[in-house]
């Protein structure tokens, strides 16, 4: 008889250094018993051997601890941001985060290996991209084939518009600064943007703006900054979808701003936190304008220059040390990188395993309170994201399907595993994610559904969580839907083995649940896609994913019956993208792939 030896795929600190066997329970059984702190170190990446669906739950169930820390860090937040008062007091909530989180990185393209422990990083030829839905073969005969590339392809190739397509063709030309002007574009900015990435407070500004307006002609960092916000005060207010109207877009502030990041860029030898701030403001202004490589390039630009400071430092401070304004920093590049790699094959600046090592940011602005907590509530869906793309659609390692007459499209992690297993994932994570959801407070937590919300940074939330709770999901819907597919072949074999998927009640429920996430980001995506954000692009391509998985559902017998009438949110979706459609740009891409999607009821209509 063959014995498997149990191992714990962590030993504790106290079992490491007695030579102990180690359970890897919290606390172990030898700790319990010699009534000793139960501590375990974090474990290098390159060590992490059991890959099992098993090991990959109690991973998940483990790493789940630090999202319950974020929980009690937004309740702190929360606790002083309250509208009813604000303590005067400025305590650090994090200290207990602080001393778990020493690490540093120790070169300008990630962290220590020796320091590394397992995390749930985006992989490497995921299948979460949305293109990777048109492969499906119910999709691909009706629509035809779709590179994985194709809409990288597209935005490599599209044009910038106005004075950014000859950025360096002219002299630098400084724009008007009436104050005025400058003022009523702060606040727009304020208002509009601001909350979305909060880098830094108002005051902070205003020092900036001042001396701006007093020095006039000073090509400095500050400068860039100031030109990046009026740009952003002025493009945040286009609603017509302009590519051409300069002064609708802000390029004569955004130009020059743009000149002088860059040079400073080339030019400069020690890393700034200043430069890490316009570039990000670079990449929203990028984003505002539907252009998802060049936001990437400018946010990539952004996470280097902060390792590298990161790493000129590392002999001097710790984790602790970092200022609020560099946490801020930290987590806009961290969230912008990872939301650019979950959506296109991008390279990675080394930024996003720090996700699990940096504390987050706290406030001590009481009127920027509400907009901290938004921030951290969306690191940690972000965060959370990325759990769910490692470990449901990275490449399946083993190459194989158990079922390899379904085809469900490129391999994924998913498909190795049988029924049970895959339930269990997929509770789990949707455990992971309803805590995130009730970690949020009350008074700012969006209500689920389809309610009309006060603000964007709340619109922005609820599409967070109904895009995880979809992708959490999508697996059972991509079995039924190649099982359906494979049914109506005339190629179908009858010697396949009894199918655990076939119309089974638990399945279907979860078809369902991920039918009605699809739906109801719809509704609630209509709000954002048709006005500028610096989730123009990103919401557009969900979209058009879930339409996608919507249209294949539709078709699928076993399905059809739990789909709604499709054909008004499909023409809001229509009419909301084919603003932005300017010919040959990603966005007329959706839109003519939304437009082939012949929904039943449009056909029976």
């Amino acid at each position: 008889m063959n014995y498997t030896r149990k191992r714990a795929l962590l030993a504790c600190d106290f079992c490491r250094h007695r030579k102990r066997r180690c359970d890897g329970k919290k606390p172990c059984s030898t700790c319990r018993d010699s009534n000793a702190d139960c501590v375990y170190k974090e474990l290098p990446f390159d060590r992490v051997e059991d890959a099992s669906p098993t090991a990959v739950i109690d991973r998940l169930a483990r790493i789940e601890s630090l999202l319950e820390h974020q929980s009690q860090q937004i309740n702190q937040l929360s606790t002083r941001s309250s509208p009813i008062s604000y303590p005067t007091s400025q305590a650090d909530y994090f200290s207990a985060y602080q001393q778990q989180s020493d690490y540093l990185p120790s070169t300008s393209a990630g962290i220590d290996p020796q320091l590394d422990s397992p995390q749930f990083l985006i992989p490497k030829g995921h299948a979460t991209l949305p293109v990777t839905l048109l492969s499906l073969p119910k999709v691909r005969d009706l629509l035809g084939e779709y590179p994985r590339d194709y809409f990288f392809e597209i935005e490599e190739k599209f044009p910038l518009p106005g004075l950014l397509g000859s950025l360096y063709d002219n002299p630098l030309v400084w724009p008007s600064l009436d104050p005025s002007t400058l003022d009523a574009l702060t606040e727009n900015y304020f208002r509009n943007v601001h909350p979305h990435h909060p880098l830094f407070t108002p005051n902070m500004f205003k020092t900036w703006q001042d001396q701006l307006i007093q020095e006039r002609d000073m090509e400095e960092i500050g400068t860039s900054i100031c030109f990046c916000v009026y740009a952003l005060g002025t493009v945040c207010l286009d609603q017509e979808g302009n590519y051409d109207n300069d002064e609708a877009l802000g390029l004569h502030f955004f130009q020059p701003a743009l000149r002088i990041m860059l040079h400073k860029l080339v030019w400069e030898f020690r890393p700034s936190i200043g430069l890490c701030q316009a570039l990000l403001l670079a990449a929203s202004y990028f984003a505002h304008l539907g252009r998802p490589l060049h936001s990437w390039k400018m946010a990539q630009f952004s996470s280097r220059i902060f390792l590298n400071l990161v790493e000129s430092r590392k002999q001097h401070m710790s984790n602790a040390d970092f200022e609020e304004v560099e946490l801020r920093t930290f987590w806009q590049c961290f969230t912008v990188e990872c939301d650019r790699i979950a959506e296109l094959d991008v390279p990675r600046s080394g930024i996003e395993p720090l996700g699990d090592r940096m504390r987050l940011p706290h406030n001590t602005d009481p009127a920027d309170n509400e907009n901290i907590i938004y921030f951290i509530a969306e690191h940690a869906i972000r965060r959370l994201l990325n759990r769910i793309h490692n470990s449901l659609y990275g490449p399946d390692i083993q190459q194989t399907n158990p079922n390899p007459l379904i085809p469900t499209g490129p391999n994924q992690a998913w498909q190795s595993l049988g029924l049970q297993k895959l339930l269990a994932l997929s509770a789990e994570l949707n455990r992971q994610l309803e805590e995130w959801y009730i970690s949020t407070p009350d008074y700012l937590r969006p209500p689920k559904g389809t309610v009309p919300l006060p603000n964007d940074r709340a619109r922005v939330l609820r599409l967070r969580y109904y895009a995880a709770r979809h992708i959490i999901h999508r697996p059972f819907l991509l079995q039924t839907i190649s099982r359906g597919f494979e049914g109506q072949s005339p190629s179908s074999s009858s010697v396949l083995s009894p199918d655990p998927y076939n119309e089974s009640p638990v399945v279907l429920e979860k078809c369902e649940t991920c039918i009605e996430s699809c739906v109801t980001y719809l509704y609630n995506a209509v709000d954002m896609i048709g006005k500028r954000s610096p989730y123009l692009w990103t919401f557009s391509q969900s979209c058009m994913a879930c339409l996608v998985i919507l249209w294949a559902a539709d078709n699928t017998p076993a399905l059809h019956p739990y789909v709604p009438n499709m054909q008004p949110i499909q023409n809001m979706v229509l009419a909301k993208l084919r603003k932005w459609a300017i010919d040959e740009s990603s966005f007329a891409a959706e839109v003519h792939i939304i437009e082939q999607l012949p929904f039943s009821d449009s056909m029976e209509a």
